[in-house]
């Protein structure tokens, strides 16, 4: 029997190794600062000529970006999340972004559609986590998965990413399974919310330092 349990750990292993090949690959530009990953993508592609005009036209919209972190097994380990709230002035020809993350919350006002998608769907130095998030795996391999949506209409997926933006930096997890699940039960075996439009991709590996 501990022989077949350990046959079919293996089989399930590599049935999720193999789904996880199905995700769309990208290149993500990774740096350690202080024992944390900071992320450098792009994610305009999500912005097509339909989603732009949403934008622009529509009233209110959000983006919502939600960048989690895997060891090599799909284990989660932490998880950043960056939301955009984008509204545009016809008059003044302005969008107005309120930008939230774990660190901030600041609203402003773009002149280009550019600048705005630039703001919203580009990732910078995008930090990943605390330093206790990656102590334990420290010289392992690991991954980064994003999954970036048009307004996530899901009322508890709303209220979950709520929480956890107005939850104090460094207060720990919130959110649940749904937030934390397997890279293989968030990105391959189910859909992300009930998005207007949904971009998933994940990295290539990098080794934790």
């Amino acid at each position: 029997m501990r022989r077949g349990l350990v046959v079919a750990a293996a089989l399930s292993l590599i049935a999720s190794v193999a789904l996880a090949q199905q995700v769309p690959r990208r290149r993500v530009g990774v740096n350690w600062r202080e024992g944390v990953p900071q992320l450098d993508f792009r994610a305009t592609d999500l912005a097509d000529a339909e989603v732009r005009e949403i934008l622009r036209f529509g009233p209110e919209q959000r983006l919502v970006m939600r960048v989690y972190a895997y060891r090599a097994n799909g284990e989660p380990i932490t998880l950043a999340i960056r939301q955009c709230n984008v509204s545009f002035d016809p008059w003044l020809r302005t969008y107005h972004v309120q930008v939230q993350d774990e660190r901030r919350d600041a609203t402003v006002a773009l002149g280009t559609e550019e600048a705005m998608l630039d703001r919203c769907l580009v990732a910078r130095q995008l930090p990943l986590g605390r330093a206790s998030d990656w102590r334990e795996v420290r010289g392992e391999s690991v991954y980064f998965a994003a999954v970036i949506e048009l307004n996530p209409i899901s009322p508890a997926e709303v209220q979950r990413i709520r929480r956890w933006l107005a939850r104090p930096v460094g207060g720990g997890r919130v959110g649940g399974t749904a937030f934390f699940g397997s890279f293989v039960s968030l990105f391959v075996n189910r859909r992300i919310g009930e998005a207007d439009r949904t971009l998933r991709f994940r990295s290539q590996s990098v080794r934790v330092r």
